[in-house]
């Protein structure tokens, strides 16, 4: 480990794991009480940023709506072509990325439930006032996803700052996971509620249900969820102890200045911004296209399109916790905290890369929705790999380097709505078929990547 390892290696890491061996006796911990609320919060945040896939896919195409006990076919709303619809569902991205690293760097000042609650309140307020923004100009309908974007940018940073103060080193895996358990539970929820709303209420309503439901859980996080245990109500003096005990040294570094050339400097570092950027484009792909792809080029039916578009999200939400709960006790009883991770994100990539190549030799529509699944969900493992990796090389700057990862990986987001929109012009079919070269490429890749830089890490 060299000179600029061994600086940013010393704040937090995971040197004392297996030291902390205490558990608590209670039947259901409060961390994880707390850790299922925040889920659902991280829930509401996926629902409110994807339901415009849905929605636009009725608001510009001819759809089957339920009026009065009645089936009526009614004609688009709108006209925009596919490179403006593109760019709806890119500029989200826009004001999304800007404000990971700001955002990483106040939750790490000011608390993380703090900045949780205010980012998911003002996403829930202007994603009611989508629909408004929608019928005046799609020049204002941009502007306000942009608006979107910047207020829920501060989220995930947000949730890696709480889980550095809440979650002891052998629970890391399983609780932090808990976040994005909660964005691919908001991914299912919007793929069937959205359309399901669309059908009996009107597109508007997708946003109406989903702004709400984010301003309510905001109010409760504001006003039952603390920054850290010894802020918290209700919570047990022997639970505060043991994770107060068990984060001991990570908590005296909270206050430590951030090293920003031996964060920018570490090769290992570098690999995890990589391995999240290449995970990000395929995924985002696939949350901004598989509606139209399934549509379009399988010609499902909007009914079908639900379906199929959400099984992959509930195979990753299974990965996701069971993948996180493994990933814990392995770490506890048999092996190092780097090569678990090494071994879950080297089999998640993996088997989205090796899924993906098969696909391109299908053209049925069921075995291409099972092959997309099965990549889809296996791909989840990896998230018990790099996305946890920020807690474990340095804890106390888990918020900032998830900032700095996720600013890289956001970049993604503005980049392949576009780039599918403008292939779309030409061949649906085209979409998967770059996804399909990415996800193999890239899968391979950032698995060698990962694998060899991260083990002079942990």
């Amino acid at each position: 480990m060299n000179s600029t390892e061994q600086k940013l290696h010393g704040i937090g890491g995971v040197e004392n794991d297996k030291d902390v061996t205490q558990t608590c006796r209670c039947c259901l911990p409060l961390r994880y009480v707390i850790g299922i609320f925040l889920m659902f919060g991280f829930t509401n945040v996926y629902a409110m940023r994807v339901n415009l896939s849905v929605a636009l896919a009725v608001m510009v195409g001819n759809q089957t709506l339920m009026k009065g006990g009645m089936e009526i076919e009614e004609p688009a709303e709108f006209s925009w072509g596919t490179k403006t619809q593109g760019f709806i569902l890119s500029a989200f991205y826009f004001g999304y990325i800007v404000v990971h690293l700001p955002g990483g760097y106040l939750a790490r000042k000011h608390g993380g439930a703090t900045l949780l609650g205010l980012s998911v309140g003002a996403t829930g307020i202007l994603t009611l006032f989508t629909p408004l923004a929608a019928k005046t100009h799609v020049g204002v309908f941009i502007a306000l996803r942009i608006a979107v974007g910047f207020a829920e940018g501060p989220v995930y940073p947000a949730g890696h700052a709480f889980w550095s103060k809440w979650a002891p080193p052998l629970e890391r895996s399983k609780l932090a996971t808990l976040n994005i358990a909660g964005g691919i539970l908001g991914i299912i929820m919007s793929m069937f509620l959205s359309g399901y709303i669309a059908f009996h209420f009107g597109w508007s309503w997708i946003f109406y249900v989903f702004g709400s439901s984010g301003l309510i859980w905001s109010i409760l996080c504001l006003c039952l969820v603390s920054n850290s245990p010894s802020q918290q109500r209700w919570m047990s003096r022997e639970e505060a102890e043991y994770i107060q005990f068990s984060l001991a040294g990570d908590l005296q570094s909270q206050d430590v200045p951030i090293p920003w050339k031996a964060i920018f400097t570490s090769l290992p570092f570098w690999a995890i911004i990589v391995t999240h950027s290449t995970h990000s484009f395929g995924y985002y792909m696939l949350i901004s296209e598989l509606p139209l792809f399934y549509t379009q080029r399988l010609h499902l039916d909007l009914k079908q399109t639900w379906t199929a578009s959400s099984l992959p999200y509930v195979v990753t939400l299974m990965m996701l916790i069971l993948g996180g709960q493994i990933a814990d006790y392995l770490r506890k009883h048999h092996l190092a905290t780097g090569t678990v991770r090494k071994i879950f994100n080297t089999i998640g990539f993996l088997s989205e890369a090796i899924s993906f190549l098969v696909l391109g030799y299908f053209s049925n529509a069921t075995t291409v929705a099972v092959l997309i699944t099965i990549g889809v969900g296996l791909g989840g493992l990896a998230r018990s790999g790099f996305y946890v990796n920020h807690l474990d090389i340095a804890s106390p700057l888990a918020s900032v380097l998830l900032g700095i990862t996720n600013t890289a990986a956001s970049s993604a987001g503005i980049l392949a709505p576009i780039v599918t929109g403008l292939i779309v012009q030409h061949h649906v079919s085209l979409v998967f078929k770059i996804v399909h070269l990415i996800s193999r490429r890239g899968g391979f890749e950032c698995s060698f990547c990962f694998s060899i830089f991260i083990s002079k890490f942990v």
